[in-house]
C-alpha cells in the first residue's frame, strides 16, 4: 500500500492522505477529536468532493463513532491493529 499527503486548496479543505492497494483509493482524514463542532465541520467538509466509489475514512481518538454512510470512522487504537481498510 501506497500513501501520501494530498492537499485540495477547494474551499480551503485538505485531504490528510490517499492511500492506493489493489486498484483501490482510501481518502483519509486525521484527527484528534472532531467532538468539537469546527473540527467535524473541517474533517468532514474535506470528504466532500470526494466520489462515493472512493473508500473514506477518519481516524480520532473519539469513542463515538462518527461514521455516516459514506464515511467510515475508525478509532486509532482499532486502526492501529487492523489488517486491511476494507
Amino acid at each position: 500500500m501506497t500513501s501520501e499527503k494530498l492537499f485540495t486548496n477547494t474551499d480551503d479543505t485538505e485531504i490528510d492522505f490517499i492511500a492506493m492497494k489493489d486498484g483501490k483509493e482510501y481518502y483519509i482524514q486525521v484527527s484528534y477529536s472532531v467532538e468539537d463542532d469546527k473540527a467535524y465541520e473541517r474533517e468532514f467538509k474535506a470528504f466532500e468532493k470526494i466520489s462515493n466509489n472512493h473508500k473514506k475514512i477518519l481516524i480520532t481518538n473519539d469513542e463515538i463513532d462518527y461514521s455516516t454512510s459514506t464515511i467510515t470512522h475508525l478509532k486509532l487504537k482499532d486502526f492501529l491493529i487492523k489488517d486491511s481498510l476494507d
